[in-house]
């Protein structure tokens, strides 16, 4: 059997060209390089080199064992991350997000379930969010959209709708609601860790300056003590959140408001079963 360094020795050289090279890739002694690549030709029986004017190049049957080595190294990589992967899926629970406030209320749930585990989230949104699903990246994911997929089970969770946050004197706080267009010019603070609600910020309000605030507690002191407009959304005002002299005022369009649906692989079903139920009951309770 030969031993997996030697595999990965003969494809870097096969990458790299030279043994200098090589050997400065595999961070070892160019001497120690050489020796290995002799000892795998010595192993297999055949040779490997061409080797002249202290030089040494692959020979056609090198080339094809070069091949081979990668896609043998290659193959036992994938092995150990496959093992790894599933070993952590044991002892913890990585979830995906799109936006943060359905992961704030979805946390409780999950340690109510999976409370002697490590559970551990971050915010994604789009391909790389259903790629990391379907790949073990993530066991779980909140989706923005249902997703017809038969690798996913998928199921409703919950809205929000975006509201904007106003001083009690500002021009849009005696309005019933407002359109994006009615921002066009305003000059909004913005947090910036919101997933995918930063795209439909982008998107929907070009007109719009943003004031983008990469620390919360920074954020929430320009909110309560300046006159800069902000959002928020139905979710945090359901919970009776109030804050002095501003006014709350919903967006009312289509692309403000969003049904939130969470996933995990269908092989994955049962693991999840009881807590999926457990959402479903919270989300008819509602």
């Amino acid at each position: 059997m030969i031993e997996i360094y030697l595999l990965e020795q003969l494809a870097a050289f096969a990458k790299c060209g030279t043994l200098s090279k090589a050997a400065e890739e595999l961070l070892i002694s160019q001497p120690a390089l050489s020796r290995s690549m002799k000892k795998l030709e010595d192993e297999l029986g055949v040779k490997l080199f061409v080797r002249e004017n202290k030089k040494i190049s692959l020979n056609e049957t090198g080339k094809l064992a070069a091949a081979l080595a990668r896609s043998q190294v290659d193959q036992n990589r994938e092995m150990i991350n496959r093992i790894v992967e599933f070993d952590r899926s044991l002892r913890s629970i990585h979830i995906g997000a799109c936006a943060p406030q359905p992961m704030a209320e979805l946390m409780p749930i999950l340690q109510d379930y999976f409370g002697d585990m490590t559970i551990s989230s971050e915010l994604v949104y789009g391909g790389k969010l259903l790629k990391g699903l379907k790949t073990g990246v993530y066991h779980l994911a909140i989706l923005r959209e249902a997703i017809e997929d038969k690798e996913l089970l998928v199921q409703r969770y919950m809205s929000e709708s975006l509201y904007i946050c106003v001083p009690e004197d500002h021009r849009l706080a005696v309005c019933d609601s407002v359109k994006f267009t009615d921002l066009k010019g305003e000059r909004f603070l913005l947090y910036q860790h919101i997933g995918f609600w930063m795209s439909v910020c982008e998107e929907y309000m070009k007109d719009t300056t943003f004031l983008i605030q990469p620390d919360r507690d920074t954020f929430a002191d320009l909110v309560a003590n300046t006159g800069y407009p902000a959002f928020a959304s139905d979710r945090i005002l359901a919970e009776d959140y109030r804050m002095e002299g501003r006014v709350f005022v919903p967006i009312d369009e289509e692309k403000a408001r969003y049904t939130f649906y969470i996933a995990c692989r269908s092989e994955d079903r049962k693991k999840y079963a009881a807590f999926f139920n457990s959402v479903r009951s919270e989300v008819i309770s509602k």
